[in-house]
C-alpha cells in the first residue's frame, strides 16, 4: 500500500486533514459529526462540516483511514505499511554496510552504530516491537547486564514498553549482575511493573558493558565503549540512595556521542538456548 510522501502534522496540526489524523491516532472510530467536535475541543476551531468531510475522504482516498458505516479509523493495513517502511528506513540508515563492518554480517545478522546510549535504546526498543509482533514468536523476554541503566534514563518509555509486553501475555525475565543501591531501585521498580528479576554476582567471563537480550527468535547484544562503561559504573557505585542519582549526569552519559554496535541474530536455537538458561536462573532463585 503506498504512503503518502509526507506524514501529517501531530504535534502542531494545522490543517484540518492534520487535526483528523491527529485525532484518530488516539480515539477512534469517530463519525464526521464527531471528528468536528473533537477539533473544537482540543483545537479551538471551529471547521464547517463540509472541511471535516473533504480531509476525511481525502484520507480514506489515500488509503489512510478506513470508513466503516459512518465512522472512520485507521486503515491497519496502512499502519503495517509505515512500520515496514520505518523497519526499512531504520535499517538503511543504521545498519553498518558490510565492507565498512568490523564483524561479519550474514544473511540472519544486522549489525546497527548508534551514536549514543538513548539512541541504542529507542532502535533496541523497536527491535523488541518488531521481534515479537510475530504471532509464531516465543512470547518471552529474557536480559541480562550488570547496570539497568534505560530504566533510570528513560523510566516513563521503559515502564510502559514492559506493560505493554505483559498485556501482551509476554513473560519478562532479567538478571542484573549489579548491587549497588540503585541496581537494587531498578530492581525493585521492575518487579512492581510484573517483571520477574534477580540480582546475582556477576560471572567472571561476563563483561562489564555487555548487555545481551533475546526476544522472540532474536539474540540481541551490544556492548558500551570502555569509557561509558566506566562512567556508568561509577554512577551506580557512588548513588547511596536512589534520589542521589544526577539527572544531568546520566543525560550526559546517554547521549555522549560514540559508536556503539547493536548486534541482532535471527537464529531460533540460538536464542532458545540463551532465553531458556536466563529463564531457569531466574525461576529457581525466586
Amino acid at each position: 500500500m503506498p504512503l503518502p510522501i509526507t506524514l501529517p502534522l501531530v504535534e502542531k496540526p494545522k490543517t484540518v486533514k492534520d487535526q483528523v489524523f491527529t485525532i484518530l491516532s488516539s480515539k477512534f472510530p469517530l463519525s464526521l459529526i464527531e471528528l468536528a467536535n473533537e477539533i473544537k475541543r482540543q483545537f479551538n476551531k471551529e471547521p464547517s462540516f463540509q472541511s471535516v468531510r473533504k480531509a476525511a475522504l481525502q484520507l480514506t482516498g489515500e488509503g489512510v483511514l478506513l470508513k466503516e458505516g459512518k465512522k472512520f479509523s485507521f486503515n491497519r493495513d496502512w499502519i503495517l505499511s509505515l512500520i515496514k517502511f520505518g523497519n526499512f528506513l531504520q535499517k538503511q540508515y543504521f545498519t553498518v554496510h558490510k565492507e565498512k563492518a568490523k564483524v561479519e554480517v550474514g544473511p540472519n545478522m544486522t549489525v546497527y552504530t548508534l551514536p549514543s546510549l538513548v539512541d541504542l535504546d529507542y532502535v533496541w526498543n523497536g527491535v523488541i516491537r518488531q521481534a515479537l509482533s510475530d504471532p509464531k514468536a516465543p512470547k518471552v523476554i529474557t536480559f541480562k547486564a550488570v547496570h539497568l541503566w534505560f530504566l533510570i534514563a528513560t523510566l516513563a518509555q521503559e515502564t510502559e514498553l514492559m506493560k505493554e509486553m505483559i498485556r501482551k501475555g509476554i513473560k519478562i525475565y532479567y538478571i542484573c549482575y549489579g548491587n549497588t543501591p540503585l541496581d537494587k531501585w531498578t530492581v525493585n521498580m521492575y518487579n512492581s511493573i510484573g517483571v520477574k528479576i534477580i540480582i546475582q554476582p556477576k560471572p567472571k567471563d561476563f563483561d562489564e558493558g555487555l548487555n545481551t537480550g533475546t526476544y522472540g527468535n532474536l539474540l540481541v547484544q551490544s556492548k558500551h565503549p570502555p569509557e561509558i562503561t566506566k562512567k556508568l559504573n561509577n554512577l551506580f557505585k557512588k548513588c547511596k540512595r536512589p534520589e542521589d542519582a544526577s539527572l544531568a549526569q546520566i543525560t550526559d552519559i546517554v547521549t555522549e556521542k560514540a559508536e556503539i554496535q547493536l548486534q541482532v541474530l535471527d537464529d531460533p536455537l540460538v536464542s532458545a538456548t540463551v532465553r531458556e538458561d536466563i529463564k531457569k536462573q531466574v525461576l529457581s532463585s525466586r
